[in-house]
């Protein structure tokens, strides 16, 4: 299941697109890739 996920660092928001999924040993894991950073003044 993937998602859209934001994350505050510092004075930015960054968005990323977050996978779920089980690894080997059956426990949850995710993994998360760059979209971009928002930009503060237009959204």
């Amino acid at each position: 299941m993937a998602c859209i996920v934001k994350q505050k660092v510092g004075n930015n928001t960054y968005l990323y697109e977050s996978t779920s999924y089980r690894n080997s040993e059956g426990k949850p894991r995710n993994k998360r890739c760059l979209i971009g950073k928002i930009n503060r003044e237009t959204g």
